[in-house]
């Protein structure tokens, strides 16, 4: 009888012992993945600017060969495509890639493009978003 009783007590010693160092523990992410300082860039560059920030977090889904499959058919791919959605649609975009809630969250599956790139971005269509 006392055996059962000691196992009984060592069963539950240890459960209150994984509960107590599982328990919930929220971590904030501003703390653990602190941005890095943003480039000021003054004129901003389609080619070297813009495209490898698209090319990172958007040709998954939105390039040429992928948007008819993943992509809704939304072509980014290419300054004419990237073009002719910003003169439709610019908030769209920058919307999408902030994740405030205004557009679908982009991009879907990965990780959230960083408050530096959305702001060269905003910069880049802000200059006319020319192509050079």
């Amino acid at each position: 009888m006392q055996r059962k009783i000691n196992i009984i007590l060592l069963f539950g010693i240890i459960a209150i012992i994984s509960f107590t160092t599982t328990s919930c523990y929220y971590d904030k992410e501003e703390i653990l993945y602190p941005e890095t300082p943003c480039d000021t860039i003054t004129q901003f560059s389609y080619a070297n600017d813009v495209v490898p920030i698209l090319s990172v977090n958007c040709y998954s889904c939105h390039s040429l060969v992928n948007a008819p499959i993943y992509g809704e058919n939304l072509v980014l791919e290419g300054y004419a495509n990237l073009a002719t959605f910003l003169n439709d649609e610019p908030e769209v975009l920058l919307d999408a890639m902030k994740q405030n809630g205004k557009a679908l969250k982009m991009p879907r599956d990965g990780s959230k493009v960083s408050k530096c790139d959305i702001s060269n971005i905003e910069v880049w269509i802000k200059q006319g978003q020319r192509n050079n």
